[in-house]
């Protein structure tokens, strides 16, 4: 229905439409082949519910695009039944193209099934393949990979990668996810150089990875890199002037650096200490920050405040010198700390101006409060005269009530003079329950410190934690999750 309008003190005449309901068999008269086309893109699940009713559309998935088997019917039905429906499935299928096909499964004993199902998609022009297999046991040849010409997507969970030298396909490659895949070097850095339209790449448990140098100036639309879990890494290098988002969990590399990474936003860096390699040297840190003055969101281990406290530098004792101007997010992760204590986090948290959200995950961690502390540092951070003015978000999990904890919180409260909130997450299988007696004092002393009238104090026991809403961005879960 339209209705005519005129505007105040014009003569024009505005039309305005009103909305409208759409008849429900608007699609009636659509030719078949359309409804047909229209159908093909659906999952087959979905397009299975559609149709049941239709006389017209008994078969949909003769002649859909996407082959979705993922982990809801994995847990369903058995593997025989499961390998039965797809099969028939694929030898039924009568359309042009397969667009995706993803699959959850143990490969071992229907490789036969899968090399079919495989050279099916390659012949129907896969652009999004999705394997992923309970156990290590199938293999992806050279010359399949050489034929994958319009893949656009591409994640395999333990499954063998056999990468050419001289590839030939996937130019249209976006993304790229490999999960506990054995590589070399030599052919992940042909694989990354060779795809110039990839926009993310996840590396995780892969093994035989010693060096992941990521050289993608030419990529213009590269933007996140997750690297995590590969053990045998020593180098870990970025060059990318529009990478967005990077993600590293392991051991300590022996180099790692990040090159002309102008756009770098959001960089998570947990270190985990493995023996000789677990201290971080302050040297390799100075280089790495200096890298990345830009990031808005940071998330790093203990190791890194560190080796950035005050020290003998070149002979001169002192902080070193760095500054994220741009950081409005930072999480702090202490697991592998090794004497992190809370003067090294404020110290660390004065080169960050605009920090608006602190995330610290104590958990199990003690802070090292030994002689150099005593001597040197509780009374620095007892004089500490800097406020954080922008600071409205605190969250502190594996919260314990000891002194060392008591006395970082204090300072945080008394310099955040805008504060809207403080969490505190107690540890696990630990009752802190802030209403019993013993709670209400710490209650009281906590809303005694507070610098800001209206900030919200708030503690939560580990199972009861309703803030989760309110996490880091850059929680370990989230970035070692790949489902």
């Amino acid at each position: 229905m339209v209705r005519i309008r005129t505007q105040a003190g014009s003569k024009r005449l505005r039309i305005v439409s009103e909305p409208q309901t759409l008849s429900p068999n608007i699609y009636q008269h659509l030719p078949f082949e359309i409804v047909e086309e229209i159908l093909s893109f659906l999952p087959i699940k979905e397009a299975k519910q559609l149709c049941i009713l239709s006389s017209k559309f008994r078969s949909p998935t003769h002649t859909n695009r996407k082959f979705l088997f993922g982990k809801d019917l994995s847990n369903r039905c058995s593997r025989e039944s499961m390998v039965q429906l797809v099969d028939n499935l694929f030898v039924t299928h009568r359309g042009r193209y397969i667009d995706s096909f993803q699959i959850y499964i143990n490969p071992v004993g229907v490789e036969n099934f899968l090399h079919k199902w495989l050279e099916i998609c390659r012949e129907k022009r896969i652009q999004e393949l999705d394997l992923f297999f309970l156990e290590p046991g199938y293999t992806l040849t050279a010359d399949f990979v050489n034929q994958l010409n319009k893949l656009s997507f591409l994640k395999l969970v333990h499954c063998n990668l056999e990468l050419p030298l001289n590839l030939l396909s996937m130019a249209n490659l976006r993304s790229l996810i490999l999960r506990f895949v054995p590589l070399t070097d030599e052919r992940i850095h042909a694989l990354i150089s060779h795809c110039r339209q990839l926009e993310t790449v996840d590396l995780l448990y892969c093994t035989g990875l010693l060096c992941v140098e990521i050289y993608a100036r030419e990529h213009r639309f590269f933007k996140k890199l997750r690297v995590a879990g590969c053990k045998n890494l020593e180098v870990f290098v970025v060059d990318s002037p529009v990478v967005e988002c990077v993600h590293y969990y392991g051991h300590v590399p022996t180099r790692i650096r990040f090159i002309q990474t102008t756009k770098l936003n959001e960089v998570y860096l947990n270190f985990m200490p493995a023996g000789s390699r677990g201290y971080l040297q302050a040297s390799v840190v100075e280089k790495l920050v200096s890298d990345i003055p830009n990031v808005k969101v940071l998330s790093a281990s203990a190791l890194v405040p560190e080796a950035l406290t005050a020290k003998f530098r070149r002979g001169v004792f002192g902080e070193a010198s760095y500054s994220f101007l741009n950081l409005m997010e930072l999480h702090l992760i202490m697991e592998g700390g090794l004497f992190c204590n809370p003067y090294d986090i404020l110290a660390f948290m004065k080169h960050c101006p605009l920090l608006e959200k602190l995330f610290i995950d104590i958990d199990d961690y003690t802070f090292d409060c030994g002689p150099y502390w005593e001597l040197h540092q509780k009374s620095k951070m007892e004089n500490f005269d800097l406020c954080f003015d922008r600071l409205n978000f605190i969250k502190l999990r594996g919260f314990k009530f000891i002194t060392a904890e008591l006395q970082l919180v204090k300072i945080l409260l008394q310099k955040a003079t805008h504060l809207d909130a403080l969490v505190l997450v107690s540890q696990k299988n630990c009752v802190a329950n802030v209403w019993t007696p013993y709670g209400r004092r710490y209650d009281k002393l906590l809303h005694s410190w507070k610098a800001s009238p209206e900030a919200k104090i708030v503690t939560f026991e580990h199972l009861d934690d309703q803030s989760r809403s309110s996490s880091s961005s850059h929680s370990r879960d989230c970035v070692l999750s790949i489902d």
